[in-house]
């Protein structure tokens, strides 16, 4: 009897324990920083705008994009998933409108036109070996900021005629930030 209880204890330590190795290797919860392996500092050429690309390109195809990060008020980046909303930068955001203090929170692009806007946002994923969102915020992450120009490198998940664009990113290249009358400064076109 004594035997068969230490078995049964030393069976159910052993399970644990494994059990545990295999959840720490399932889950990298300490990372709180995309891999280099996401980034680029060779800005891609030749590199068609957002709604370009958006016009023909179909789910599960390679599509390569400028844009902008922004698009959300105070959410273009997701708090707690690897995840960003980007813009065309055919769209105007409050700061490029040349007057002081227009807007609080000018990545929400409040003054465009709701359909224009729509069609000219996409959402763009990083996804680990296992096809999830990394548990963190992108925001600051090699770079990336409100407003910044990217280039996206990814696949096409999905996509509908009402705006919906998710890319799952490859690489990224992050530029730099556009100023009042100089629309394109940061593309680095």
């Amino acid at each position: 009897m004594k035997l068969l209880l230490i078995t049964l204890t030393v069976l159910a330590l052993v399970g644990c324990s494994a059990e545990e190795t295999k959840q720490e290797a399932t889950n990298p919860t300490a990372a709180t920083s995309l891999p280099n392996s996401f980034f680029t500092t060779d800005r891609p050429v030749n590199v068609k705008d957002l709604v370009e690309v958006k016009k023909t390109a179909k789910k599960g195809d390679n599509v390569t994009f400028l844009a902008r990060v922004g698009g959300r008020k105070n959410s273009s980046f997701v708090s707690s998933l690897s995840m960003m909303i980007v813009a065309d930068p055919s769209l105007i955001s409050c700061e490029l409108m040349g007057e002081e203090e227009h807007c609080a929170t000018p990545e929400d692009y409040c003054c465009e036109n709701r359909d224009k806007l729509n069609q000219g946002l996409a959402t763009v994923r990083f996804l680990d070996n296992f096809g999830d969102a990394y548990p963190f915020s992108v925001d600051g992450d090699h770079g990336l900021k409100i407003l910044q120009y990217v280039i996206v490198e990814g696949t096409l998940f999905d996509k509908n005629e009402d705006g919906l664009f998710i890319v799952d990113a490859n690489q990224v290249w992050v530029g730099g930030k556009p100023s009042y009358g100089h629309d394109r400064d940061g593309s680095g076109e």
